[in-house]
């Protein structure tokens, strides 16, 4: 089921109308990930008539190096990177030149200079024979040698372009002629592929990415995906029909290595999380846990239970009276999701519009940062309408349906799971906790001193490159200069004469934060430079700002520099951070087309930033 031309006769009367804005609006609403092949190719000429300037999207350079046909895709994923915020610009290396385009440094794609690197595989490129026979120990040999082929590309991509790379594992193919001893035995071919895949996994470092296409052909369905047609006539590798399903997919993935993935979760409650209206059926009377619906309501609550458990924060949005609201979380013995899971509730009579931006402004995170799950179709229109940068999902009458209705629009699509990551949802909750403390002081300096905050100073090791890498390549919104480090590179700057890397810490009296902030400084000619300026939006307006310019003063006279340098680079995201240095006191030395740079001078009488945290030194510990 397509959109209908009467939509597209709507998309381009708005595009007539000048309304690129209206028209894109339209575009996404009707295009659909399983539409065909037809539906996609045309959504993708639409979009290249809308005027980029009027969607504000982050510019994006891909390269895609195939051994199959993949214009079509390129197409495609130009139009699903739009609407995961991207203003995507493409390479694609001439066709099956995969290593001699990678190894030739004088190759367009080095001139070229991509953010990301698509290297688009399948089972068809990978180099993995065994004898038939052949012992389990054997084939981990073979596989792990197949993987290695690959790695030494990802490497030399990294080191040459500082890019991201993200490479396909196998699709294993439906049919074999050993049948169902291709998947029973080590030597088989489905059992050789499945290992190629988990050692590619395993392999794979930081700044790697992992595109899994053998699960896009399970979604799509194996029989249909292997389209041999498609592959002989034009070397496709796999069923055009099924290119909205792998382009949509593989920009969500794009979304998360930049930064753009959703953060929160506002959910709705009756029909919602049960069946019933609590306020009208009472604790006993709502469906949950008992009979199939209930069991779906239940099932529907432990698939959010696991997005918090992930990093995911979750927040309530409900028109009910708030005592009733409450009492299934307190009370009902089949309720998966307790009071405690959940960083702001709002049940009130209030407009959902309303209660939405006010949940965005307690956990201090944009509203383009949301996902508002409602059964009621009204209540969905209304925020899509006045609230459009909220992402709101299409339910199914059925809550068995729930759970596919949310996971299958990726939201909360990442590449990596950390700690940090782990611990994220119970930041965002003592956020919501400060901020409900805040609104009882009627002078700030009186609440951030109630917070007793104390912030550790660190260096880069072991232990936390991963997390320092991840802040500074997923950060957008204080972010200043929107430069990306890997691992690889971090670890190098931190051994190159003249660069200090510093991490940050806070904690107050309702819990650990975290790392929440990373520096990276850079000393010349007795100036010292802010390299990179990245900072959690969570900890906002606690003068920990302040705190850090603080380091900043101390490290610049530890190496006895004469001012501070910083610059601003201008994004889509980062215009929180547009005064920044103004607000520290640099004066503006230059400014050209959105790339401002900033100067302080410093001498012994120069002063501290006034600060409410403590300074722990974690300095010498972290350096061991």
């Amino acid at each position: 089921m397509g959109a209908p031309d009467q939509v597209f006769r709507d998309i381009k009367s708005a595009l007539n109308a000048g309304e690129g804005h209206h028209a894109f609006g339209l575009l996404r609403r009707a295009i659909r990930a399983e539409d065909d092949f037809v539906l996609q190719a045309r959504a993708a000429k639409l979009f290249r008539s809308i005027p980029k300037a009027a969607l504000k999207l982050a510019p994006l350079k891909i390269a895609v190096l195939s051994s199959s046909t993949v214009d079509h895709l390129a197409d495609a994923l130009r139009y699903w990177l739009a609407i995961a915020g991207f203003d995507a610009d493409f390479y694609v290396a001439p066709f099956d030149m995969i290593i001699q385009t990678v190894l030739d440094e004088q190759s367009e794609l080095y001139h070229f200079k991509p953010d990301i690197v698509w290297l688009f595989t399948s089972f068809r490129d990978v180099r993995l024979e065994v004898a038939l026979g052949t012992g389990v120990e054997e084939v981990r040999t073979a596989a792990a040698q197949a993987v290695r082929q690959w790695a030494g590309l990802w490497h030399k991509l990294m080191d040459r372009l500082g890019c991201v790379v993200l490479q396909n594992n196998a699709d294993i193919p439906a049919y074999d002629q050993f049948g169902n001893i291709a998947g029973a035995t080590p030597w088989g071919s489905r059992s050789i592929l499945r290992l190629y895949n988990f050692e590619l996994a395993q392999q794979a470092p930081a700044g790697v990415i992992i595109y899994d296409l053998d699960h896009a052909a399970s979604l799509y369905g194996k029989r249909k995906w292997f389209a041999a047609r498609h592959w002989f006539h034009s070397k496709h590798a796999f069923d055009l029909d099924a290119i909205g399903l792998v382009a949509s997919s593989a920009a969500r993935l794009v979304a998360a290595a930049k930064g753009f993935s959703k953060k929160c979760l506002v959910l709705d409650l009756d029909n919602t999380l049960w069946g019933g209206v609590i306020g009208d059926d009472g604790l006993e009377g709502i469906a949950l846990g008992m009979k199939a619906d209930g069991e779906a309501y239940a099932a529907f609550q432990e698939h959010v239970h696991e997005l918090k458990s992930r990093g995911v924060i979750l927040a309530v949005c409900s028109k009910n009276d708030e005592v009733n609201a409450k009492e299934p979380f307190e009370h009902h013995p089949d309720m998966r999701l307790r009071l405690s899971d959940i960083a702001v509730f709002r049940a009130n009579w209030n407009n959902k519009v309303d209660n939405i931006r006010e949940i965005a402004a307690i956990l201090n995170i944009g509203i383009d940062s949301l996902v508002f799950v409602d059964d009621n179709p009204a209540e969905r229109d209304i925020i899509r309408q006045f609230l459009p940068m909220v992402e709101v999902p299409e339910l199914p009458e059925d809550p068995a349906g729930y759970i596919e209705a949310l996971a299958s629009q990726g939201y909360f699509e990442s590449i990596s799971f950390s700690e940090e990551d782990r611990e994220r949802a119970s930041y965002y909750q003592g956020n919501a906790q400060r901020a409900e403390l805040e609104m009882s002081f009627k002078d700030k300096a009186d609440f951030l001193t109630s917070l007793r905050m104390s912030g550790e100073v660190g260096s880069l090791n072991k232990y936390n490159l991963p997390r320092m890498a991840q802040l500074i390549n997923k950060s957008n919104q204080f972010h200043l200069t929107g430069t990306r480090y890997s691992e690889a590179e971090l670890q190098n700057l931190v051994e190159q004469p003249g660069y200090a890397i510093r991490s940050f810490g806070l904690k107050d009296r309702f819990g650990d934060n975290g790392l929440i902030s990373v520096l990276v400084l850079r000393t010349a000619d007795g100036e010292l430079h802010v390299d990179t300026w990245v900072m959690s939006c969570r900890v906002l307006g606690r003068s920990m700002e302040e705190f850090i310019g603080n380091e900043i003063l101390r490290v610049a006279r530890e190496h006895h520099c004469h001012c501070l340098i910083g610059s601003y680079r201008r994004s889509t995201k980062n215009g929180l951070v547009a005064g920044l240095y103004e607000h520290l006191g640099f004066e503006r030395i230059s400014d050209d087309n959105g790339f401002s740079v900033w100067r302080r001078d410093i001498g012994a009488e120069t002063n501290q930033w006034l600060t409410y945290v403590d300074r722990i030194d974690r300095l010498a510990a972290a350096a061991e």
